[in-house]
Formats: C-alpha cells, structure tokens, sequence
C-alpha cells in the first residue's frame, strides 16, 4: 500500500508542476498579448476550468483507488515478472464470485441420471440421460418425467462419484415430473424456494448434466416468471413455466434452477432455442411432492406406481413420447431469423423440442428440432390439433422439416393402460 499511496503522491506532483504551473504561464502570457490570434478571457479561463477538473478527477481516482485497497491485498508491493512465480494464497478474491459459493452449496444435491432402454433398431440397449437433484435426505430424487423414459429402474450418479440404482416411484406425464427413490442415507438435500415469490430479472444458476457432462452450470435471468402453455401452444396442459435465458440443453432436463439464496425454484425441462429455456415452477413441483408422499404411503414396497389421473383418461391413452411447441406467427418468424438452417418457407406447424428415448416418435425417427406440418394429409396449425388426431388414430403419418428437407414418418402409437 505503501508503494501505491507514494505513487499516487508523485503523480499529483508532476501534475501540478507540469500542467497546473504551465497552464497558469499560458493564461498570463495570453493576457498580456494582444493578437488575433488570442483568446478572450473566458476562453482562457474555461480551458483552464476544464483542465484542472480532469487533473482532480485523476487525482481523486488515485486517492479512492488507495482508500478502497488499503485493507485488501489484491496487489503485492512488487512487481509481477513471472507469470510461473507461485501465487498468494493469502489474496482473497474478488468479492464477485458470489456465484461460485451458491455452486459450492447446492451442487452436492444434484444428480446425473442414467436410463438404459432397449434398442429401437435392433438388438442390445441405448443410454439416456438427464439430471435430477436430492428433495429428502434418505434418498428422494426429483426430475422430470421424461428423463426417465417410462422405465422402473434407473442408475443414479452421486456428486461424491457413487453409482445406485433408483427405483421410479411417482410418475406425472401431465406436469411432467418424476421421482426416483436410492437406498441410501444422510444425504445432501436441496431446498424448493417458493417459485411465486420470483421476479423478471433474477439471476438464476441451471444445474445439471448437459451431454453426459457431469456438474456443468450456466447462469442467466429470469425471463419471464409465469409463461402459461396455452401461449406456448402445449395443448392440453394447464401449466406455466418460468422463462429463463440460462442454457438448459439435453441432459440438464430434470436439473434445479437455482436463485441466489441458493434455493430449487424450478425443474429444468427443456430448451427451445439460444436464449429461450422453459423450467416448471417449485411451487408445482412441491405439490406434486406432497401427493407422492401420500402414494408412497399407500403403496409403500409397491416399487412404481403412476401419477395423474389426466394421464391415462382418453384424452391421453394414445402416447408417442414428444413435447410439443405451437408455432405462433411471431415465435415462428423469430426462429426463421435467429436459427441457422430453419426452414424459412413454413407458415405453420409445431415444433418438437424433445423426443423420449424409446418412445413411439423416437422409433419413427422423429428428432429434437423437427418441425410438424402435416399428419394424415391434414395441415397442423396448432398441439391441439396434434392431441385431438392422436385420440382417434392408430396410426400417423407424420410430415416433418428438418432444417431444409422434409421427411415422412409413420408413428405408431403406445397405449397407455
């Protein structure tokens, strides 16, 4: 600190040698001159009033910068002339790595989640993967329903580097959320916030396993706190969902989105382009958790037992295993402009954001990021129009854009009993 204040000290004395004394020697000079060349007196005083208030302005940095630093070590009293010179441990660091303490506190919680399903196309098994995190600490795991692609038995991936098996207990097709029970104890639990509460603007952290890369975590805003699915255009689905700007890719779906208090106020679920990620509220999600603790109290050694009555009335006994977008004119014309390769001539459609592993669609042949246009020789403005033709057909014959080319599939879907 020493080397700073006599640094700030000797620059406020060769300021006021060389410009201050100058600046007073050209005002005098140019007072004395009577020239067409001069300038009037107010001239000179203005540039000289303009001067010296920028030669305060350093000076007062300087004397701010040695005020806020004396009682931190940020800088050494020598200079730095290799970069190879070991560190001091003893600097702190800066005050903004807020984000990384929340990290250290909630991320013991969260999960990688790991499905094995049998091959669509052949022979042997496919993995799928998503990420979930800790809501009891004997053991309760929360993510979505579609992470674990209608199976009973999942493996379960600690932070500490443990591999468990889960097993499904409560399942929610409608809300989209699932938990997995492991056999172990004393574990780190993560706290639902109260997603209400939460507020446009909001730093938010996405935790979770994108692409199989365990304890990855991206950090944005909250865009919008309650974007209902009617808007969205997901049909049937009476939900809402917090908007967020955080990149939430596959393998973060099931993962929490987590405030600054450090608190799970929503479930990721799915992305639909760079800067447009959808998670379901906590509050949904802790009344969910409610009635599945009541299952497991009826079903208790039962092993899996579903959730929602929705699930498997008419309206939702034909299954494919997608998740559907509807293209609005104007959502529509911001992915025509912001997506690489998005096909620029379609009206109408819906979006497919993602595919169960295993699922009907997933056997046809349909992938994230196609687009449906048509399904039994009838044009699809709408989800809506997707559900109402699943009710009463045993078959669909789906046209999809893919970037720029079309596809035609056939699905053949499940029924749910």
């Amino acid at each position: 600190m020493s080397n700073l204040r006599v640094f700030s000290t000797k620059c406020v004395t060769f300021f006021r040698k060389t410009f201050i004394n100058s600046s007073s020697i050209t005002l005098r000079r140019s007072l004395s001159q009577k020239s067409h060349h001069t300038y009037s007196i107010p001239e000179n005083r203005n540039r000289l009033t303009k001067l010296l208030t920028q030669i305060c302005g350093g000076c007062i940095a300087c004397g701010l910068s040695a005020y806020c630093l004396k009682d931190r070590k940020f800088i050494t009293n020598k200079f730095i002339v290799n970069a190879l010179e070991p560190s001091d441990d003893n600097i702190p660091r800066m005050p903004y790595s807020f984000l990384a303490d929340i990290v250290d506190m909630t991320q013991p919680a969260v999960v990688y989640i790991e499905v094995n399903i049998r091959n669509p196309y052949g022979h042997g098994v496919v993995k799928s993967h998503g990420s979930g995190f800790i809501v009891r600490e004997d053991g309760l795991v929360l993510t979505n329903a579609h992470v674990i692609s209608r199976q009973s038995v999942v493996e379960v991936k600690l932070q500490d580097g443990r591999v468990v098996k889960g097993q499904v207990q409560a399942v929610d097709s409608v809300t989209d959320l699932a938990t997995v029970k492991i056999d172990e104890k004393n574990l780190p639990v993560l706290k639902l916030g109260k997603s209400s509460a939460s507020r446009p603007g909001e730093f938010v952290l996405a935790m979770g396993s994108p692409l199989t890369l365990n304890n990855s975590v991206t950090h944005g805003i909250i865009s919008t706190v309650n974007r209902g699915s009617q808007e969205l255009g997901m049909g049937v689905r009476d939900m809402e969902y917090i908007q967020t700007d955080a990149v939430i890719t596959k393998g973060n779906s099931g993962g929490p989105l987590v405030n600054m208090k450090g608190e799970a106020i929503g479930i990721n679920t799915l992305n639909v382009m760079a800067g447009i990620s959808f998670a379901i509220p906590s509050d949904r999600a802790a009344e969910f958790l409610r009635k599945a603790e009541e299952l497991e109290k009826r079903a208790a050694n039962k092993g899996w037992f579903g959730m929602g009555s929705k699930a498997v009335t008419t309206r939702q006994n034909r299954y494919i295993g997608i998740t559907m977008f509807t293209l609005s004119p104007e959502f529509l014309s911001d992915l025509q402009a912001r997506v690489p390769n998005f096909p620029q001539h379609i009206t109408s459609g819906v979006l497919v954001p993602t595919v169960i592993h295993g699922s009907p669609a997933h056997r046809a042949g349909i992938q994230p990021g196609d687009v449906i246009v048509r399904i039994n020789d009838k044009d699809i403005k709408s989800s809506a129009e997707v559900y109402k033709i699943l009710e009463t057909s045993e078959s669909l014959i789906v046209q999809v854009y893919r970037h720029n080319q079309k596809f035609q599939l056939t699905i053949t879907p499940d029924t749910i009993d």
